[in-house]
């Protein structure tokens, strides 16, 4: 299970691969892989290019990753308030889940803007190289709504997130905002941060109404 999960990572971030690349990329046997996509095949899970001899993701992917998205409660409550957060910054706004030491961003909301940051939607990240995943580690063992920030430089790219919370008052989730670094100086820093934590406080309240933020 773990190296079909490998595989389909892989061709999300190289799109399309063979099987010796595959093989090679991921340091197993070609016969292994052979089986693994071949299954991966007859689910509509991956698509072979008959003229290129590669796989790519197939379209019965992208369902399971829709209905999946669909059945989570949280995130149809959510989505008001975070088109309304993209409406008032014109930043990307995402959701994300932890998966073990990953997250998964699971939401996007997209600026409206000439310049895009690249979208993390669907994708895998390493919890502590992303503010989500860091914030939802922090929130584990801190109340309220804490902030993390990441920078990363290579990528010209700023990340700043808060969690919303559940029922039973659990993180349930991260909620970032991530921008090209050159729109975000210090002003806009400080405005993120607050309309971040109100509409993280939001969401919370419809999700969790016992629990009253006043």
């Amino acid at each position: 299970m773990e190296d079909a999960l490998n595989i389909i990572e892989l061709l999300r971030k190289k799109y399309s691969l063979g099987v010796s690349e595959l093989s090679k990329e991921l340091k197993l046997n070609k016969n292994k892989v052979f089986r693994i996509i071949t299954t991966l095949e007859l689910k509509g899970i991956v698509e072979l290019n008959p003229e290129t001899g590669k796989y790519k993701l197939g379209m019965n992917l992208i369902k399971l990753e829709d209905a999946y998205i669909k059945n989570q409660d949280f995130i149809k409550v959510a989505r008001p308030v975070i088109r309304s957060l993209r409406k008032e910054i014109n930043e990307t706004i995402y959701m994300a889940i932890q998966h073990k030491k990953d997250v998964i961003y699971i939401y996007e909301e997209p600026a409206r803007k000439g310049v895009v940051v690249n979208s993390r939607l669907a994708q895998r990240f390493k919890a502590h190289k992303t503010a989500a995943g860091k914030v939802l580690r922090k929130a584990k063992k801190e109340i309220g709504f804490p902030m993390e920030k990441i920078i990363l430089p290579e990528e010209e790219i700023i990340e700043i997130a808060s969690i919303v919370r559940d029922e039973f008052y659990n993180p349930i989730a991260a909620i970032s905002v991530i921008a090209p670094i050159h729109r975000v100086n210090n002003e806009k820093e400080k405005i993120i941060e607050e309309k971040l934590i109100s509409s993280a406080e939001e969401i919370t309240e419809l999700l969790a109404p016992a629990f009253s933020l006043d």
